[in-house]
């Protein structure tokens, strides 16, 4: 208990000194570091399933990703390859064509004015339906 003095000195009464105060901050104090533990532990582990959930979707996109890139190579190189096979092999057709005009010319004007009818008849017959 603490003496309270007035100001000219004398002694006037003796307070309580407030153990239950005291108590009381040590309960608050005690209870305080218990909620901002749990709440420490509660973050440190939030954070841990983050870095695990990010470092699961890091790897699963490192997988789709690789896979994309294996997928578009393997197009690429068949894409390359069914240009390289489809240019030689008109190449070859028009030598081939190139080589019959030169050895067939008579026939050669005779097949494309054939061609040229039909494609006229096909055009012609083409139009004449829409205008009836």
């Amino acid at each position: 208990m603490a003496d309270t003095v007035n100001p000219e000195g004398a002694e006037m009464t003796r307070e309580p000194e407030g153990e239950g105060v005291v108590s009381a901050r040590g309960r608050f104090q005690s209870q305080y570091r218990k909620i901002s533990d749990d709440v420490r532990r509660g973050a440190e582990r939030a954070s841990a399933e983050i870095r695990r959930g990010a470092d699961t979707a890091r790897e699963k996109y490192e997988d789709v990703a690789e896979t994309a890139r294996d997928k578009y190579r393997d197009v690429a190189d068949t894409a390359r390859r069914s240009y390289t096979r489809v240019s030689s092999e008109a190449g070859n057709v028009s030598r081939e064509v190139s080589l019959y005009v030169r050895d067939n010319p008579g026939k050669s004007v005779l097949i494309a004015a054939g061609v040229g009818f039909l494609i006229g008849l096909l055009v012609r017959r083409g139009g004449g339906d829409d205008e009836e």
